[in-house]
Order: C-alpha cells, then sequence, then structure tokens
C-alpha cells in the first residue's frame, strides 16, 4: 500500500515536472547564444512571435557576415553545424550548413562591406568552389528560378510554380481584379474599362476602389476580400470627387485626400465608415504628423517604412530588423539589405524598376521590374508576366499571406 502511494505520488509528480517544462518551452520567447564552428565565432539570436526568426553574426580574421532565416526548429540552440568558408581573390564566401545537413540560404560571398549571393555573381572561381560543395548537398537550382510560364491571355503569363499556396495574389484589370492563387477568378466591379484607379489600393486581405462606375464624384467604396472574391460597399454621405488619391494606410483605415474640396477623409474598414478630416490634414511616417496643404495638393503619400537614420540612398526604409537601401541605376533601382544592429554591412537582393511597387511581407518582398512581378525569398522569383505594365504601370498587385 505504501508503495501504491509512493509511485502514485511519483507519477503526479513526473505530470507536473512535464507539465511545467512543457509551459516554459510555450512561454520561451527565444534566446542568444555564441559558439565556435571551426574558426568561426557563430552569435545566434532567436525571436519567438508569430514565426521563427533565427538571426546569424558569423565572425572569423578579416571576415565578418551576418543574415537572417526563418525556419521552425522548435527553439533549438546552435543549430550552425558546419561552415564552408573560401577565400577567392576579391571575395570571401561562406556557405552555412544548418542541423540535418540543411541548407537554407545561398552560398554568400563577402566584397567589401557588400554581400551578394552567389546565384547573383558571374565568377569562374567562385563557381569553381560552389561545385566543390556538392557533397555537402549545395545545389545552385535551388536558389534559382527556373520556373516556367503559362500563358493565361495574349498579355498575361503565369509562373505557377512560383505561386505560394498561403498567398493570395490579386492584379488589377481594367475592369476590376483577377483573383490568382489555387484558381484563376475574375472580379468584376465596372461596366467599361477604368484604365487609371487614382482611388483603390491593396491593403491586407482586402483591395479598395472607388465606384468607377460613376463619372464625376462618387459615394461608394467596393471591397473585394482577396481570400473568396467576396464584394461588399461601403458609402460616403458626402460626394468625393475621382480627382483625389490615396495617401496611405495605417492599420484598418485608409486617408484619402480630395483635391477639389481639398478635404482629407479615413476610411475605416472595422466599422465600415468614411469620416471627414476636419481641421488639419495628416501625415504618417511611423508616426503621425500634420501634412500641408501645399504637399496634399502635390500628391505627397504616407510612408509607413519611412528612415531617416541612413544617409547616401535614394530611399531607406526599415522594415522588422532590417533596413531596405534603394541605390537608383539609369531607370532602375538596386535595392540593398542591411542588419538594423550593423547597417554598414549590406546585401544586394533584388532590382526593382518601380520603387512603389515594393511590399513588404513577412519574410517575402514582391515589386515589378519591367513587365514582371516577382518576389524575394533568399532569390528571386518570378509570379508573372504583364505585357499592359509596358503601357500603364499604374497596374497595381496585392498579396496577402493567410
Amino acid at each position: 500500500c505504501i508503495l501504491f502511494h509512493l509511485l502514485k505520488t511519483l507519477f503526479i509528480l513526473l505530470i507536473i515536472l512535464f507539465a511545467l517544462k512543457m509551459a516554459l518551452h510555450v512561454l520561451n520567447r527565444g534566446h542568444a547564444v555564441n559558439y565556435s564552428v571551426g574558426n568561426f565565432d557563430v552569435s545566434e539570436k532567436l525571436k519567438v512571435k508569430t514565426m521563427n526568426n533565427y538571426y546569424f553574426d558569423i565572425k572569423g580574421d578579416d571576415f565578418n557576415i551576418n543574415f537572417q532565416i526563418f525556419k521552425n526548429y522548435h527553439k533549438s540552440e546552435r543549430i550552425i553545424t558546419k561552415l564552408r568558408y573560401k577565400k577567392i581573390d576579391n571575395y570571401k564566401c561562406i556557405l552555412p550548413i544548418f542541423k540535418g545537413g540543411e541548407i537554407l540560404i545561398d552560398i554568400m560571398c563577402l566584397k567589401g562591406n557588400t554581400i551578394n549571393y552567389y546565384h547573383d555573381i558571374n565568377d569562374s572561381k567562385v563557381e569553381t568552389f560552389a561545385r566543390s560543395l556538392t557533397k555537402d548537398g549545395y545545389n545552385k537550382k535551388n536558389f534559382t528560378d527556373n520556373s516556367k510560364p503559362s500563358k493565361i491571355s495574349n498579355t498575361l503569363s503565369l509562373y505557377k510554380n512560383n505561386l505560394m499556396s498561403n498567398h493570395y495574389f490579386a492584379l488589377e484589370n481594367y475592369k476590376g481584379i483577377t483573383l490568382i492563387n489555387d484558381n484563376l477568378n475574375t472580379v468584376k466591379l465596372f461596366d467599361s474599362d477604368v484604365y487609371k484607379k487614382q482611388v483603390s489600393v491593396f491593403t491586407e486581405k482586402y483591395y479598395v476602389v472607388a465606384d468607377y462606375n460613376e463619372k464625376y464624384t462618387f459615394k461608394k467604396f467596393y471591397v473585394v476580400n482577396l481570400i473568396n472574391g467576396n464584394i461588399e460597399e461601403i458609402r460616403s454621405y458626402d460626394e468625393i470627387s475621382f480627382d483625389s488619391i490615396v495617401q496611405g494606410v495605417v492599420g484598418d483605415d485608409i486617408y484619402i485626400f480630395d483635391k477639389d474640396a481639398e478635404v482629407q477623409y479615413k476610411l475605416s474598414l472595422k466599422y465600415q465608415t468614411v469620416e471627414k478630416i476636419s481641421n488639419e490634414i495628416k501625415y504618417y511616417d511611423g508616426k503621425f504628423r500634420t501634412m500641408t496643404l501645399t504637399d496634399a495638393l502635390s500628391g505627397v503619400k504616407f510612408d509607413n517604412y519611412y528612415s531617416d537614420e541612413i544617409n547616401g540612398y535614394d530611399r531607406v526604409n526599415k522594415y522588422g530588423n532590417f533596413y531596405y537601401l534603394y541605390n537608383k541605376l539609369g531607370d532602375k533601382y538596386l535595392v540593398y539589405r542591411a542588419d538594423i544592429q550593423n547597417y554598414k554591412l549590406i546585401t544586394y537582393i533584388f532590382t526593382t524598376t518601380d520603387i512603389d511597387s515594393v511590399k513588404y511581407l513577412r519574410d517575402y518582398i514582391y515589386f515589378k521590374n519591367g513587365t514582371g512581378v516577382y518576389y524575394y525569398n533568399y532569390g528571386v522569383h518570378k509570379v508573372l508576366e504583364n505585357l499592359e505594365l509596358e503601357f500603364n504601370s499604374d497596374i497595381d498587385f496585392g498579396v496577402y499571406i493567410k
């Protein structure tokens, strides 16, 4: 009888211990550890919010590189197990190998203070180094876009292998929008073709657009759900001129400026209302300020990712743990990324012809380049080719990640 009670007590204690261990695991918000891999010192930080975000800083003799991965290792520590390194003329190239022999990121080559991925480098000696890593499981094809297009119409082609199953993609057309996911679904909103829609915006899982069935003014907005194509309407008490612009989005609120009436409106998706803002014109660049009437009339828009912490670039945005640095070269912008902890070390990631098309979505960045729409995720992948973009750069797109 005593033995039975002892075993029962032990069993209860084991359950409590297991429950405590599980609670600590769930409540664990990450870690910061330092360790060595070969001749390199590795600083590893894990931040746990909605998804696992590992940040690494690797240092060696005359060598420093940093990068980030999004991967669920169940909050494990010391997940880099090997580092393959070679100095090649002006490049210092390294390939991290993770637990289980996984290769999640392309070879990174440091030159000066700029990191380039191997798939963006044309150098025969770096190529020889890359070939030597096949024994470790490295394959360049995993970091290059080999998808082939499927023609949908005379102007539109999709790269179906690059479409992400939980990414709900939508593209404006002249009578509404086309929803692109597992299937194509055209949502018709207008009776006639509308080539320029200044009062329209993609935000989260919605496309919001003025009622362009009217001629000069409107009192109705269409709200299209990008997941299921459902259409709702939000009405304004006031007539709003089509000579208006969407200035920006803050949370669930869309700010619209009517140039004719010199009035700013706030459309609330949450409350499905349109409210006239009096006394001042609001501007947002991380916090609310007052915009001058002159700036509003000239078409100045909000910049939710604005940063003035780094100089020398045509634009600097801050999103998550990174700065995004835009350098104009001819009619294109070269886009670099820098960690906020070490902004002098930059990584080239992609090129865009439309600086205002860039959309930051977790660990994906969607953007236009020429007549194509692409996303960056440790490599550039093409989503679609739309020849209409050659003649009408105002055609916008939206993406919602579920």
